[in-house]
């Protein structure tokens, strides 16, 4: 609100309103608004004045004095004075009053910048404004730096100098020239100061008895005036040259630059060219002549100053009567005409002139343009060289004609001249020879008509000649030209002194034959070199500079020039070229390399000492054994790990054989519990017989499941349960849990879908993380506890399986490493570091993920989720048909263990065939000689001829049968069974039997015709 420190008078009601009128327009102004009355005391300030005030902002009460707020502001630091009068607040007071307004600029703690506004009212109070300037200020001093970086970069001294005659700102080569002891060009000094400084401490010399006022008034007078070129004097004997230019502020732009060595060339220049031998004149734009020497001067018969004086047309006409040709024509009584169009013609054209004197002289004249649009005339007296040219031309003409390379000469119209013998030759053998006068194109129509000089493939006989002419005319080089019966030209034409063409022509058909033969075998070469994956480099011994690096050792080493940049020191270098230089030949020979990525490697190297266009080079392979060296480490200190792998291997070769061993009485004991179930009506008998069955069935799971482990096969992805897949790992590697008591549970989902998958390796995934449960567990005893559940995860369409334990947990700096191969806690021989690995990579194969959670002190959990089978369009549960009535078969069962050929009779009999037995391969052949059978059911593995052998001789023998036999086997996972079973496609079924399996497998075979 607008008052008066020490009035307390009320306003009448309309006042009031404008006030508070005028008080809300101040306040939504941008800008800070402040106003003192004329004791210097607050009456207002709006928000934003407020705003820079910060901290002192409470001080904003009307009555304060002007001092004390702003004295409060600089003297705390918020608020500094950038740009205004000297003397702080009494001095900004000061200038008010003298000026009545004043601008400041400040700088606030909060690294803005602001203009404040100065304005003395008629009443003598202040009215100040404040506008924000950070912006525009930044924006300023970026120019300036950009500025200040381009006018040091340039080559020559600048200088700034304001519309007070005093220096704001000289760049280094300024003070360079200028000022060398860096003690005169101080930013505000006038420059008459500076001046008369320099010739105090005589930097500037004054001429003999000149008063340095005069001195002084001149160069004020050069900067008022803007000179241009003037000397600026110095005390170091160097030629400087300075300018001033005007700048749009009043100020001045001051240029110097030291021209000492620039005059120097050009005095040498003069003083060279007025010695030279060769005639040489100066031309302005307008043809007067600057400055000549001597031998130009000469053939006027006058001297240089005397040329200097002529204009160009009594120069012309002084030379004309002493001229007879121009340009090899005649002159006659036309020469100051033709002479003044040919310099006409040569100014406009630059091209050299040839004139001839009277006297048997010969001039050769030739222009060129200067800098400031001027010409540079040179003559050169060539009478020496014509008369050389004559005394040569027939020991010329006698040379070309036993030249190896074809010649012929045209004149300046392509007609023509002369040809050597071997150019008649080439062309004229069988054809009449050129006459002279003859034109290059009738020639040319000769020799493609007659066969001669044969066309390209797709050009046009006349488009040809015109080429070959226009490449004669412009002197193209190594044209290849093809004659009739495969010899290849290379031609190439050159202009002659007379302005007529000279194509030469070389027979290259060998030479093209053995470069064509060089290129294949250095083509061959190149991609055998190049696809050598041996590192190699062909060096340089004196330097260590590089000539061959192929692609291998340029991804080892990376684009080097020299081999000093591999290795580790140049003492290296020396050792091994000490090695190698006495004999030549080094091999073996250990070395420390640095890679391209900075990273060191160990090698052995070879290198021989060969010849290579004449100096001696290295040529070196080096084998990398950084990776052997780490190997070798790392395997030392596996070596327990394997030899506890190399036992465990054993173990499961046995635990495979035995388990092959147990199947064909495991076989027995299946089938016969099977068979006997519900054959006893005594309930304890029949319920011992269950138990049996049970026991058997549990039996040959974990068989089969030892034999799948054992089994190197490829995968076998089809549709599976996890459910089951746990509970066959849980039968397998349960034991232990269970012999040292721990609780062992499972919580299966019934309706889990299935999932696609191999069984075989997923039983050994579960198998594994049972096995590592049970280490967990073991000092647990009874109170340990495992749980398997499974469920569907809806969201993911996964189907998972959790393996979950109470054990002591995973640490978690360990926890991201245990799928690592060959990473283990375990000690020494209870091991490997496989197990975790193998199982991770199993899932990842089948799209799957393989998840651990662990809390210290509580348990693990590991996850298996697997992608849920989804059913084909259409499956559904069909009722079962009802069965139809049995057909009985008579089938042939072969097996070399009677025990077991009587089960498998037995069980087919149980199924409704007749069976027929027989003990070896042989037996049964004798047997089907005279007894027909409908289907063969053969053990596979039998002394004498195993079920390979059997099956090749039922195609041979009796074919028939070849598609009516199964096989039997427990050896299943030997290579050549499954590579026997895959190639033949017979079904089989593995041991221990069960009727389920040979009631599937006598489906399999199908019903064919009964041999009743």
């Amino acid at each position: 609100m607008f008052q008066q420190g020490d009035s307390d008078t009320a306003l009448a009601g309309g006042d009031r309103i404008q006030q508070h009128l005028l008080e809300e327009a101040v306040e939504a102004l941008e800008e800070g608004f402040v106003l003192y009355d004329r004791d210097k005391r607050l009456v207002f300030a709006n928000s934003c004045y407020a705003d820079m005030l910060g901290p002192h902002r409470d001080l904003l009460v009307p009555g304060t004095p002007m001092q004390e707020i702003i004295g409060s502001a600089i003297g705390s630091g918020h608020i500094d004075i950038v740009r205004g009068p000297d003397g702080g607040l009494p001095g900004i007071f000061q200038a008010l009053a003298s000026a009545g307004k004043l601008k400041i600029e400040i700088s606030v703690a909060d690294g803005s910048q602001r203009e404040i506004t100065l304005a003395l009212l008629k009443d003598g109070g202040i009215v100040a404004t404040v506008r924000d300037i950070t912006e525009q200020r930044t924006a300023e001093a970026r120019a300036r730096d950009l500025l200040h970086g381009a006018i040091e970069a340039v080559d020559f001294g600048i200088a700034l100098v304001d519309d007070d005659d005093r220096l704001v700102l000289a760049n280094t080569k300024f003070r360079e020239i200028g000022d060398p002891n860096n003690d005169l060009l101080v930013p505000g000094r006038t420059m008459r100061d500076i001046h008369a400084d320099a010739i105090a401490t005589g930097q500037f010399p004054l001429p003999p008895w000149t008063p340095s006022t005069e001195i002084l008034d001149e160069l004020d007078r050069m900067i008022r005036q803007a000179a241009k070129g003037f000397s600026v004097p110095n005390n170091q004997g160097r030629e400087i040259v300075g300018n001033v230019y005007e700048t749009a502020l009043q100020g001045r732009l001051l240029t110097i630059e030291d021209v000492t060595d620039q005059l120097r060339a050009e005095r040498l220049f003069t003083d060279a060219v007025a010695r030279l031998p060769v005639g040489v004149a100066i031309e302005a734009a307008d043809g007067q002549f600057t400055h000549c020497n001597d031998a130009f001067a000469a053939p006027f018969g006058l001297t240089a100053d005397e040329i200097l004086k002529l204009t160009d047309q009594e120069r012309i006409d002084l030379l004309a009567p002493k001229i007879a040709e121009i340009a090899g024509r005649d002159a006659g009584d036309r020469a100051a005409a033709m002479f003044a169009e040919a310099v006409k013609q040569q100014r406009e054209t630059l091209a050299p002139m040839e004139v001839r004197f009277r006297d048997g002289r010969h001039y050769v004249v030739e222009r060129a343009i200067t800098q400031d649009n001027g010409r540079v005339v040179v003559v050169t007296d060539i009478t020496a060289l014509k008369e050389a040219e004559t005394r040569s031309l027939q020991t010329l003409n006698d040379a070309i004609q036993s030249l190896d390379e074809g010649l012929v000469l045209f004149d300046r119209d392509l007609n023509f001249v002369l040809g050597n013998r071997l150019w008649h030759e080439m062309y004229f053998s069988e054809l009449p020879a050129p006459q002279p006068g003859e034109n290059l194109v009738p020639m040319m129509d000769r020799l493609i008509d007659a066969g001669v000089l044969r066309l390209p493939e797709g050009v046009e006989k006349h488009a040809y000649m015109d080429d070959l002419g226009r490449k004669v005319r412009i002197y193209h080089k190594k044209e290849t030209l093809h004659l009739e019966g495969g010899r290849i030209l290379l031609a190439s034409a050159h202009k002659t002194e007379l302005d007529g063409y000279l194509v030469s022509f070389t027979d290259i058909t060998e030479q093209r034959r053995a470069e064509e033969e060089q290129r294949e075998a250095d083509l061959l070469l190149r991609k055998i070199v190049e696809a050598c994956p041996a590192n190699f480099l062909v060096s340089r011994i004196e330097d260590g500079k590089i000539i061959y690096c192929p692609p291998a050792s340029r991804e080892r080493f990376g684009e080097i020039d020299s081999t000093l940049s591999f290795f580790l020191t140049p003492e290296d270098r020396v050792r091994y070229l000490e090695a190698l230089l006495p004999t030549g030949t080094l091999d073996d020979y250990r070395v420390q390399f640095r890679r391209a990525d900075g990273s060191i490697m160990q090698g052995i190297t070879a290198a021989r000492v060969t010849d290579y266009k004449g100096e001696n080079v290295i040529v070196s392979s080096t084998r990398d054994i950084s990776d052997l060296l780490a190997m070798q480490e790392e395997l030392q200190k596996q070596r327990d790990i394997a030899h506890q792998s190399e036992k465990l291997s054993a173990l499961g070769e046995l635990l495979a054989g035995v388990a092959h061993e147990l199947n064909n009485p495991l076989s027995i004991v299946t089938g016969y519990a099977q068979m006997l179930k519900g054959k006893f009506d005594d309930p304890v008998l029949a319920k011992r017989v269950d138990r049996i069955a049970e026991a058997a069935d549990r039996s040959a799971k974990i068989v089969k499941t030892f034999l799948a482990m054992a089994r190197q096969r490829p995968a076998s992805i089809e549709p599976c349960s996890l459910n089951e897949i746990a509970s066959v790992a849980l039968d397998v590697a349960g034991y232990g849990l269970r012999s040292n008591g721990a609780t062992v549970t499972t919580e299966f989902d019934d309706d889990l879908p299935q999932i696609s998958g191999d069984a075989d390796q997923l039983v050994q995934v579960f198998t594994n993380l049972i096995v590592n449960a049970e280490h967990a567990l073991a000092p647990l005893g009874e109170k340990a506890q495992l749980t398997l559940l499974s469920s569907y995860d809806v969201d993911r369409d996964q189907a998972v399986l959790e393996i979950r334990d109470n054990g002591p947990g995973i640490p978690e700096e360990i926890r991201a490493r245990i799928f690592e191969p060959f990473f283990t806690t375990k000690d020494v021989g209870e091991g490997t570091g496989v197990g975790l690995a193998f199982s991770h990579r199993i899932i990842d194969t089948h799209g799957g993920v393989l998840e651990v959670t662990s809390t210290p002190g509580q348990g693990t959990s590991f996850f298996v989720r697997l992608k849920a089978l989804k059913p084909e369009a259409g499956d559904h549960i069909e009722a079962e048909a009802p069965a139809a009535a049995p057909v009985q078969r008579r089938v042939l069962v072969v097996d070399d263990e009677p025990g077991v050929g009587e089960l498998i009779s037995d069980l087919l009999t149980d199924l409704g065939c007749q069976t027929v037995q027989a003990t070896s391969a042989r037996e049964a052949l004798a047997l089907l000689s005279h007894t027909p059978v409908d289907l063969i059911v053969s053990d596979f593995k039998m002394p004498g001829m195993d079920g390979e052998g059997f099956y090749r001789t039922l195609q041979e023998r009796l074919p028939s049968y070849a598609q009516r036999i199964g096989f039997v086997t427990g050896d299943s996972m030997g290579s050549a069974v499954q590579r026997f079973l895959a190639d033949s496609r017979r079904p089989y079924v593995e041991k221990p039997i069960s009727k389920e399996d040979l009631a599937c497998l006598l489906n399999q075979l199908g019903g064919g015709e009964t041999s009743q």
